[in-house]
């Protein structure tokens, strides 16, 4: 379940980075600069090759802490843009947020010169199960480490750590940062949270929840069977899951509805 992948996998796909001759070279030295940032902190850190749809996850002490693994330490290469092994366990309201979140920083920055992507990150809090099933909450953070020579975006690191505060707020305290200039923008995404469903589409799925075949949902609404069928199906793509059963379930949980 991973709410809006494919609208930030289009924007990866957007900077059409196969047109490019691109230097294996930085890829070694990012992967190395996320590896020892593990190892000084022990937290973990994951760098994304929006050019070949792949990830690398290194994690250090905070790994066993978040039931990722049970070493010391992880090394993992994924062939996947996103780290599934850790958005799997993020609270589903803050995974909604946070990939809300993502999308609009990595809006902001498409649209600045190749320089000044670098210097913006994305920042929050959000909640994460750990590995006894309680959920503890983490500082995370989004930035551009290197475009490619075109200036797109390209290289990614994503940074999990242990919050000091282990107060959930009200949400994910959704900010995106200058490093540069310390300019900080606040973003609001309850408006657009409330935008991932539409109304006929909450409607729908609140008469799914309620046991309703298409038939009597199509006969209340006042709606072909096949309007029903074509809303289940939107909704299953917007919300990543398998069924219908999956998807009152997500929207449940992620307080869509």
């Amino acid at each position: 379940m991973d709410i809006l992948r494919k609208e930030i996998n289009s924007i990866y796909y957007s900077q059409a980075l196969d047109s490019e001759l691109l230097n294996a070279a930085e890829v070694a030295a990012c992967r190395r600069l996320a590896e020892g940032y593990v190892s000084v902190n022990g937290a973990c850190s994951v760098i994304t090759d929006a050019s070949c749809d792949r990830c690398y996850l290194f994690a250090g002490r905070l790994g066993a802490l978040m039931g990722l693994t049970d070493a010391p330490q992880l090394y993992q290469e994924v062939d996947s843009s996103d780290e599934d092994i850790i958005y799997n366990r993020l609270h589903p309201e803050d995974l909604v947020e946070k990939r809300m979140l993502e999308y609009e920083y990595f809006k902001f920055v498409d649209a600045l010169s190749p320089e000044e992507k670098l210097h913006y990150k994305a920042t929050s809090r959000i909640r994460i199960m750990d590995r006894s099933g309680r959920y503890i909450v983490l500082d995370n953070s989004v930035q551009i480490l290197r475009h490619s020579p075109a200036g797109k975006i390209w290289l990614i690191m994503c940074c999990y750590d242990l919050a000091s505060s282990q107060e959930a707020g009200i949400d994910i305290n959704p900010r995106i940062v200058n490093n540069l200039t310390g300019e900080i923008i606040t973003m609001s995404l309850s408006d657009r949270k409330e935008r991932i469903l539409t109304e006929r589409e909450k409607e729908i799925l609140l008469l799914i929840k309620e046991g309703k075949p298409s038939k009597q949902i199509a006969d209340i609404l006042g709606i072909s069977v096949h309007t029903v069928s074509r809303h289940r199906q939107n909704i299953i793509e917007k919300l990543s899951v398998g069924n219908s059963v999956e998807a009152v379930m997500a929207a449940t949980s992620m307080k869509l509805l």
